[in-house]
């Protein structure tokens, strides 16, 4: 009986802890052709491996969809072309391992991308996704389906299903896809309930390690982050804001691709930093092609077709298989470092490009991801991608298309390798030595003339784990439509999530002005205790919240909550839920609404852990004067509408800071502390 009392506390903290933290984005009513379209969205992405039994009325229109015969339906007719050829001599085979880091898999999908993205209207695009269903490899025709979906006009704002949904081989490790088989075969195993005819299993879920512990593995205490499924599924998404093959010309917002490559990884690796600290774990290494490599993996992951990920073993040395590739990476360093120090960079005409202007951090960030708005892509090759391959220790044949991909070959799973934080932390040294060498923000750019900031306090931050649920139908195959419709099978997984918080602002302002306010967390200490400043530190901040405010003469009160953010949504909804309200929605049983900013960073992980008794951080507030005439609309298939004051990415902490100067009344340093809690003991503060 005490246990099931302390279960019913559990649910209650749960549930009370959701109704506070209900989160209102920017939202529309959906018309009827909108509900019927993201409906037939998301029936392309289930049991795609097995089209002939799920949704088996498609086939009929794939075999009557003949793609020649439409040629003229497409913008890019030399895309049809093409990949007609190509298939004609033979694609990538369905159930082979898909991975974009392979460039004759990467093309063939770009080609598919490509005529997906074209289709004149809906209707073509829809009868082409279908028939491609059929015909194209799996995974293949998921990325470039998913990527088409994204930046066609006619869908931008329709919500792909959550990728650990569609495709959970790639989320969850294979003791879950194993239980979630022997469910499909017959052994109910799990807790099963059944719910409107619809038969309900629930497997528990753990992160890698449960079973075997390597206590020489330090970032092993880390997998609650780097394995989320939702963190996992934001590093996809933000990878195809802009799609590394995606040159401008395709793409219809401003371009600073390159500044956004160097700042979303800046993020990225901040926020694990702050999560080390909350286990007194000290800097993030960088890696060297010359030295062993010392971070350790072992995924317990296999793709369908039971493919296992490659491992990596404590104290690897680069085999001498990928020679050609660290002496690329050698090359590729030289040039780059180079090209900072020198001011300019050669264009494929053999120009000089100069990189100290307005533009040329974004120039940089293009060169060094080796984008397809890269000025020389010959010249300074791919980076990035030569970085995942070598350190990734994934393995590709001579055999045509037999790779044995690591989790770094794919945006899906790279989070989840410790090493792609090392990764990072290099490549950001060259956004580092370009900023270095610009001149230090002056008083006169960091201050507010006539505002300063009186006082910032901050709600207690208070983090904790809750359960989850995600569907694993996807992952096994199916007998029937009938069966797949239902069986639901879910994992449930703790999650780290965090109770809502409030900044309260005080600002004092001698006029009527109009400003903007960036909230950043850093550390405030390192691993062994030791305070750090700001001005040693100011790289290690992760930028919390952006946002205009109207400031009146006299004293201004702001209350911002998190939920406010500009970077955060709340979790995706689950796949069978969203379905149900589309159809509910069809047949005039209620109101449908959806998002007009589809995609972010999860509200749950922008805090870190913290502590039981409070792990400390450094809260910034900065206010800073808008100028109308810089101010720029950016209308993102991932972010939604964003506000651009025309200042850098993670201003003012994107350059090293003047000692003498920071002390402007504008800039308020404080500092928090981040408690972390069991959900049984928060019911007692609910």
């Amino acid at each position: 009986i005490m246990a099931i009392m302390k279960l019913a506390l559990v649910i209650l903290a749960s549930f009370c802890l959701l109704a506070q933290a209900v989160q209102q984005l920017p939202s529309q009513v959906a018309d009827k052709t909108y509900l019927v379209r993201q409906k037939n969205i998301y029936e392309l992405f289930w049991h795609v491996d097995q089209p002939t039994v799920y949704h088996p009325e498609l086939y009929q229109k794939a075999r009557t969809f003949n793609i020649l015969e439409n040629v003229a339906n497409y913008n890019d007719q030399e895309a049809v072309k093409e990949f007609v050829q190509l298939l004609n001599h033979g694609m990538l085979p369905r159930g082979q391992v898909f991975t974009m880091m392979n460039r004759e898999m990467r093309h063939q999908a770009v080609v598919l991308f490509r005529v997906l993205h074209s289709a004149k209207t809906f209707d073509v695009f829809y009868h082409t996704a279908v028939w491609a269903r059929f015909n194209v490899n799996e995974l293949m025709y998921v990325y470039s389906l998913s990527v088409a979906i994204i930046h066609r006009p006619d869908t931008r704002m329709m919500k792909l299903p959550p990728m650990y949904e569609v495709v959970p081989h790639l989320f969850f490790n294979d003791d879950v896809m194993q239980r979630t088989y022997n469910i499909a075969m017959g052994d109910i195993a799990g807790v099963k309930k059944t719910v409107g005819g619809v038969e309900y299993y629930v497997l528990p879920t753990n992160y890698s390690g449960w079973y075997t512990i390597r206590h020489n593995q330090p970032e092993q205490r880390l997998n609650y982050l780097t394995e989320d499924v939702g963190f996992n599924t934001f590093y996809f998404m933000i990878n195809h804001d802009h799609p590394p093959f995606m040159p401008a010309s395709m793409l219809n917002t401003p371009q600073t691709r390159g500044e956004y490559y160097f700042f979303i990884h800046k993020q990225l690796l901040n926020r694990y930093n702050l999560e080390r600290l909350s286990h007194n774990m000290g800097e993030i290494s960088y890696v060297s092609v010359n030295r062993p490599i010392m971070t350790g993996y072992y995924p317990t992951m296999h793709f369908r077709n039971g493919v296992s990920f490659s491992q990596r073993k404590i104290g690897t040395v680069v085999p001498i298989h990928m020679q050609k590739h660290v002496q690329m990476i050698q090359d590729l360093h030289t040039r780059i470092s180079n090209a900072i120090d020198a001011g300019f960079i050669l264009d494929s005409q053999g120009n000089r490009v100069n990189i100290y202007t307005k533009d040329g951090l974004n120039i940089l960030g293009n060169l060094v991801q080796g984008n397809a708005d890269s000025v020389n892509l010959q010249y300074y090759g791919q980076l990035d991608v030569l970085m995942r391959k070598v350190f990734g220790l994934g393995y590709e044949s001579n055999i045509k298309y037999q790779v044995v991909p690591s989790a770094l070959h794919l945006w899906s799973t790279s989070m989840r390798d410790p090493i792609v934080f090392s990764i990072y932390k290099t490549i950001l040294n060259y956004y580092h030595r370009y900023k270095e060498n610009l001149p230090r923000y002056t008083t006169e750019e960091l201050s507010f003339p006539g505002v300063n900031i009186q006082s910032v306090t901050v709600d207690k931050l208070t983090t904790y784990f809750d359960h989850f649920e995600s569907m694993l139908n996807n992952g096994v195959s199916v007998r029937s439509h009938k069966e797949a419709r239902n069986t639901l099978i879910k994992a449930r997984q703790y999650r780290l999530n965090h109770k809502p918080f409030t900044y309260h602002i005080t600002v004092n302002s001698d006029r009527d002005t109009k400003g903007i306010v960036r909230i950043f967390l850093g550390p405030q200490q390192d691993e062994f205790g030791h305070e750090v400043d700001l001005i040693n530190n100011y790289m290690n901040f992760m930028q919390m919240d952006e946002f205009l405010v109207d400031l009146k003469t006299g004293t201004n009160t702001i209350d911002r909550s998190s939920h406010e953010s500009i970077f955060v949504v709340p979790d995706e909804t689950p796949s069978d839920v969203l379905y149900k309200k589309l159809v509910t929605s069809l047949d005039g049983g209620e109101t449908f609404k959806y998002s007009t900013q589809p995609y972010g960073f999860p509200d749950r992980l922008i805090l870190p852990k913290g502590t039981k008794d409070g792990m400390p951080y450094n809260l910034l507030i900065v206010v800073s004067p808008v100028d109308e005439s810089n101010i720029v609309h950016i209308e993102s298939p991932i972010w939604g509408r964003i506000t651009n004051d025309g200042r850098p990415m993670g201003f003012p902490l994107d350059r090293p800071l003047n000692p003498l100067v920071i002390n402007v009344p504008n800039m308020h340093v404080t500092e928090v502390l981040v408690h972390h809690r069991d959900v049984e003991e928060l019911n007692a503060t609910i």
